[in-house]
């Protein structure tokens, strides 16, 4: 019994090391061509590329899913002409720099295109 604690305890440790939470940079973030997650990889890229200024308070919070769904960031599922997408390409004014690459920006792209869903 003493045993089974042991690698049971370990197991968990394995499992904690591993996760999806050890993305510490932009650079981590690297989005499929299709099938794109909220969770796997626009939340994280929001939380390390935006959320310094896009938080509680802010005119646009992209703290969440609900947060990215909102007006003026993807109001529409499939929408491309989004206000999202029009910061990340660089048509329409931000006041700050946008740290991310030719990748995250097709990947938040697919996203929206896939129906911006909260997966």
């Amino acid at each position: 019994m003493k045993y089974i604690c042991y690698i049971l305890t370990i197991g968990v440790f394995i499992y904690i090391g591993c996760s999806s939470s050890d993305i510490t940079s932009v650079n981590d973030i690297v989005f499929p061509a299709t099938k794109v997650s909220f969770k796997a990889q626009v939340e994280p890229l929001f939380t390390l590329a935006c959320n310094g200024c896009h938080t509680t308070g802010s005119s646009t919070v992209l703290t969440s899913w609900i947060g990215a769904r909102a007006t003026n960031v993807v109001n529409q599922p499939g929408d491309t002409t989004c206000g999202l997408l029009q910061v990340v390409y660089g048509r329409m004014l931000h006041p700050g720099p946008i740290s991310i690459n030719d990748n995250h920006r097709q990947g938040l792209k697919q996203w929206v295109i896939e129906g911006a869903q909260d997966n």
